[in-house]
C-alpha cells in the first residue's frame, strides 16, 4: 500500500508511515484492505488482521468502598423490599464514567439476585435439578431494583498506567453482604442475627415466625 519495505514504516498516532516522506495509511485504512481481498501479495495466503498480547502487572489492584442498602420487610407474607442502596467506591482514575456507572450497577444488581432471589435447587435423592428454568430459578428485574446512588473516588493505583483500579467486579462482592446485612438488621428485634442467602420470602417468613414463637416461649 505504501511501496515501501517494512523496515521503512513506522507506527505512531494511528497511522503507519514511510520514514522521511508525507506518505501514509491510518489503522483504518490497513484494517480495511486486509479484510478486502483486493490486491493481495502473492504469499499473504488468508484475509484478515490480527494481534495478541498479555499484560502482566507487578501487582493486583485492590479497589474498594462501602455501600449501604435499606430494606422494608413484610411481617405477614417475607417479601424484602429494597427501598434504596448506596455504593461508594475507589476505583482510582475513572476514564469513562459511564462505563464505570453500568459496571457498577450491573454488579449490584447481581449481587442483590444472590442476596434474595437466586437459587439452585436439587432433589435430595436423585440429584436432579428442580430449579433448571427461569419458571423456578429468580433473577432480579427492574422492579425489583431502586434507583441507585453510584459515588465514586479515585485515590490513584500506583503500579497501573493511569492509576486505574478494576471496578467489574466491586458491586457484586459488595452488594450481598450488604442487603442480607441490612435484613438480618431489620429482624434484629427478634434476636435474629443470621439469614442465610437467598432471603426468600418463604426463608424469611419461617424465621419470623420461627423468632417469634421463640421470644413468646420465652417469656
Amino acid at each position: 500500500m505504501l511501496e515501501a519495505g517494512e523496515g521503512d514504516i513506522v507506527f505512531e498516532n494511528g497511522l503507519f508511515s514511510v520514514q522521511g516522506t508525507d506518505r501514509s495509511k491510518s489503522l483504518g485504512d490497513v484494517v480495511g484492505a486486509a479484510y478486502g481481498l483486493v490486491n493481495f501479495p502473492i504469499d499473504v495466503l488468508e484475509p484478515g488482521m490480527e494481534a495478541q498480547a498479555f499484560y502482566d502487572p507487578v501487582n493486583f489492584t485492590y479497589p474498594g468502598g462501602a455501600h449501604i442498602a435499606e430494606v422494608e420487610i413484610d411481617p405477614d407474607c417475607g417479601s424484602v423490599d429494597l427501598v434504596s442502596y448506596i455504593a461508594v467506591d475507589d476505583i482510582g482514575t475513572v476514564i469513562n464514567p459511564m462505563i464505570v456507572a453500568g459496571q457498577l450497577h450491573g454488579g449490584i444488581a447481581q449481587g442483590v439476585g444472590q442476596a434474595l432471589f437466586e437459587n439452585c435447587v436439587y432433589d435430595e435423592t436423585s440429584g436432579q435439578m428442580l430449579s433448571a428454568s427461569f419458571m423456578d430459578y429468580c433473577m432480579p428485574r427492574a422492579d425489583n431494583m431502586p434507583n441507585m446512588e453510584i459515588v465514586t473516588l479515585s485515590t490513584l493505583c500506583t503500579h497501573t498506567s493511569f492509576g486505574v483500579k478494576g471496578c467489574g467486579e466491586v458491586g457484586t462482592i459488595g452488594s450481598p453482604a450488604t442487603v442480607i446485612n441490612a435484613v438480618v438488621d431489620a429482624l434484629s428485634h427478634l434476636g435474629v442475627n443470621h439469614v442465610d442467602m437467598p432471603a426468600t420470602p418463604s426463608r424469611v417468613w419461617r424465621i419470623i415466625h420461627n423468632s417469634a414463637n421463640q421470644l413468646r416461649a420465652a417469656e
